[in-house]
Formats: C-alpha cells, structure tokens, sequence
C-alpha cells in the first residue's frame, strides 16, 4: 500500500500555514511569513547600492529591510561589473532568505514556476526534474521542451508533475507562463526601483502548485475563503485535481483534529525518540546540522548486529522525516551507530534514499565517511522551522547553557573587590537571583564597604546587578 498523503491548510488572521500528513503523521509544515523571511521566489526591479570588485559581487537595494546580494554566478556573467553598476535598475529574484544580519541572497537569472514547468526567461537550456528517472519520459518531456524553446525562445525546467502530461498541456502552461515573464518586463520598464514585481510568497498559490499531485488524496481547507482561494489557484493549474480540494466544516479546527501543533513543537526539541526505545539527538548549527543515533533502551531480542541495524533503519525513517519537518538545509552530518558488514551499511543507504526521494526539497545523500557519518545535503530555500519560531535565549545568547551560581557569585565577587582595591568604600546592594545570593553570603564579600544582598526570581543564572545603596548607579548591569 502507498502512503496516505493528506495537505491541510489554514488562514488565521494574516498568517496561513500548510501541513503535509502522511500516513497520519506530520512530515511537513509551511509557514506563510508576513515579513522580509518569506522573500523567497519573489521578483523585483532592483536598485544597485554598490559594488565590489574584490568579492565579484554586488548588494542591491529591493526595498526590504536588507540589501540583497548578487554574486557575479548569480548574475550569469564572468564579471560583477559586466552586469551591476551604481545606481543602475536590475530585475532579480530572491534564491534564498538567509540568516541573522544577512540579506536576501538573489540571482538575476529570472525563474517562474508553473505547475508542470519552470521558465527561464532569457535561458536556451531544457532540463528535467531528476526525480523523474524513467529514462523514457524524461527523453520525451526533454523533446516536447526542445520543441516549445524553439518557438518560445525561453528555457525551461520541468517539473515531476509534467510526467505523462500531453504536449498541449505543456504548452499551453509554457505559453502562459511566457505571458507573464514578458509583462513582467513591460512593467518593470515604467516603474522607480526598488519595487516588487510578482510575490511568490501565497501560499494558497503555492500549496496548488507545488504541493498538489496525484499522489495526494485531499487538500482540505479550514474556511470559506480560503477554500474559494484553493479552487481558483486549481481550475486555473490543475483542472483534473480540483475535485480533491475539500472544506473542512466541522467545530474543531482542523490543524487539532490532526495534532499539528502539538507535533510541530516536538520538532523543536534536541531529541527524538524512537519506537524501540532508541533516540536521535539533532543540533542545529550555523555550519552544519548534526546528528547523532542512540540505542537507548533498545536492546534487541537477536544478534547486536541485527539490533543496531534495525535501530539504524528506524533512526533514518525518522531523521529525514524531522529534516522534512524542521525544514532543515544545507549539510548534515549523521553519526549512525557503527555496522561492521557492509551490506548493512549500503542498505541504510539505500532507505535514506528512498526516504529522500518523497521530500519536496532537493536532497542529496553523500556516501557512509570511514568513520561510519553519513553525508547528505538538503536544498536551503527557508529558514528552519526552529529559527522562524523561536528566537535566541536572553540569558545563554544561544549556546543551551548558562553561567553556573557558583560562577556568577564569583563574578560579582571580584567586580566588588576591583572597586574597594581602588579605594571605593561605598555601600552597595547586590541584586541576584536567590541562589547567587546564597553562595556570595557562603563565600563572604570583600572588605572595606557594607554590602547588602537582594534576591531576585526576575534575574537569571548569569545575571547580577551592583548598584550603591544611596540609589546612584555607579556600577553597571552583569548579563554573562
């Protein structure tokens, strides 16, 4: 039996949010962004700040709140300043949403999906998905693009919902997809940069597109409007799937019927466990993501061997379903726990692989390292779902810890002993939290000034504050 593939979707104020369930489970949850993170696809008549010559690059103005960077790759020219000079207008596309201070990255090779194909404006090239591997579909999809480039004149990319699509099919979407590159062009001629000129980020748009294959049994809607959305993006798209898109009428919404939030916010914790008893530990780091496998209370009822691979098989299953779920990009490294046969190993793979291939986004699976890390990447087009709902701890600056009590008292100590070294006899109050005051009454303070305690439940672990009794700060706030 094939996996029961469900698309819920609601709108909550200004805020739509799309879920995959697979066999009951939550695999995927896509976030409209109301903000600069949701850039990603959007099109614009772009403004040239500066450029540098060194870096073969340029940073374009786009009316967000970064500029954008454009490298000369991206701008499919040898040299940056072949193509960006100065104050010069240039149409661009957000690739990726990147990170903390980092603007937008862009590319000013023009890309507009459709259902069936992707056009590139401006490009003599045909490709085809590599998900699609029927060698003979990809030939014919291949010879049908060849065909509509040598009438259209734009290149394209199609889509693994092109397979078994008649040529009029394809060529009525090419058609109205050149339509759009070309009006996109008449405008951006009579407007002022920066300016948007087509917002991919509609998720309603975006889940008919992308998200609606044969392989889903329903997209269910959670209201009227959103519904009447969802039928005009799929009478317009996909005609043939329209009747799969269903209002959902019931009280109870239907992001809990299914318990997606609940799952979401399992997607935000370190670990992971696992049916038989095993766990995954994932970390998010700013240069790669890992992974480590645990056994746990897995203790098997055959051989080690056939424990840890039935451990290992359960611990992939899983980790490419949370990196569907975290939506996590860029290289991840997983520690498997070590398999000494080599068809143990390679089988892994292969389930890794077949677990890729049901991801939306572009995964590559590397190789098994000697020291038994599996290599794989995943396409960055989004944030993670971790950096866009939560935001770095006021008290640990992201590292998951804080200074000790022991430490901070300490800390304190020695800012107090500093002051009476230079002669400063005035009385302070020390503000902490209880369990800081404690060790510093344990330890004593220094001599040569009263010194009076306050704890405090607002201050954190690594948090004191020393200020001198007549009320006159003198000493600034601690927050290590």
């Amino acid at each position: 039996m094939g996996v029961k593939k469900l698309l819920l979707m609601e709108q909550v104020m200004d805020q739509a949010r799309l879920a995959v369930i697979e066999d009951g489970t939550l695999c995927e949850l896509i976030l409209q962004q109301p903000d600069s993170e949701g850039l990603t696809g959007n099109i614009y008549l772009g403004r040239v700040e500066n450029v540098l010559p060194g870096m073969n690059a340029a940073f374009i103005d786009i009316g967000a709140d970064k500029k954008g960077f454009l490298s000369a790759d991206d701008a499919g020219a040898k040299r940056i300043s072949d193509v960006a000079r100065p104050g010069r207008d240039i149409l661009v596309q957000v690739i990726k949403s990147q990170p903390g201070a980092k603007g937008p990255r862009l590319s000013a090779r023009l890309s507009l999906p459709g259902r069936l194909m992707a056009l590139l404006p401006g490009e003599r090239y045909v490709g085809v998905s590599k998900k699609l591997t029927d060698e003979a579909e990809r030939a014919r999809l291949r010879d049908i693009g060849l065909q509509l480039m040598g009438q259209g004149g734009a290149g394209m990319i199609l889509r693994t919902a092109a397979a078994g699509q008649m040529p009029n099919a394809l060529s009525a979407e090419y058609a109205g997809l050149r339509a759009m590159a070309e009006a996109l062009e008449k405008r951006a001629s009579h407007l002022i940069a920066p300016r948007l000129l087509h917002d991919d980020n509609d998720l309603a748009l975006r889940a008919v597109r992308d998200m609606l294959g044969g392989d889903v049994e329903a997209l269910w809607a959670d209201d009227d409007e959103l519904y009447r959305q969802l039928i005009g993006h799929a009478r317009a798209l996909a005609p043939d799937l329209s009747d799969r898109i269903r209002l959902h009428e019931g009280t109870t919404p239907l992001f809990d019927l299914y318990r997606v939030d609940a799952q979401a916010d399992k997607a935000l914790e370190r670990y992971v466990w696992l049916k038989g008893g095993g766990s995954i530990v994932i970390d998010e780091t700013e240069a790669l993501t890992a992974v480590d496998v645990n056994t746990g209370k897995n203790t098997g009822r055959h051989s080690a061997e056939e424990t840890i691979l039935q451990t290992n098989r359960e611990a992939a299953v899983e980790l490419m379903r949370q990196l569907r779920l975290r939506d996590i990009g860029g290289i991840v490294i997983a520690d498997f726990i070590d398999m000494k046969r080599e068809e143990d190993r390679q089988a892994l793979l292969e389930l890794i692989r077949d677990c890729a291939a049901r991801d939306n986004g572009r995964t590559t699976v590397v190789d098994i390292t000697p020291l038994g890390l599996v290599e794989l990447t995943r396409k960055r087009v989004r944030q993670s779902l971790s950096r866009q709902l939560t935001h770095t701890c006021g008290h640990c600056g992201g590292n998951g810890v804080v200074p000790g009590y022991e430490t901070t008292a300490r800390r304190a100590i020695r800012d107090i002993w500093r002051r009476r070294r230079g002669g400063d006899v005035t009385p302070f109050q020390m503000e902490a939290c209880p369990e800081v005051c404690s060790r510093v009454r344990r330890i004593g303070a220094p001599e040569g000034g009263a010194l009076l305690l306050k704890p405090s439940g607002q201050m954190g672990a690594g948090e004191y504050r020393i200020s001198p009794i007549d009320g006159k700060e003198t000493m600034k706030e601690h927050n290590t």
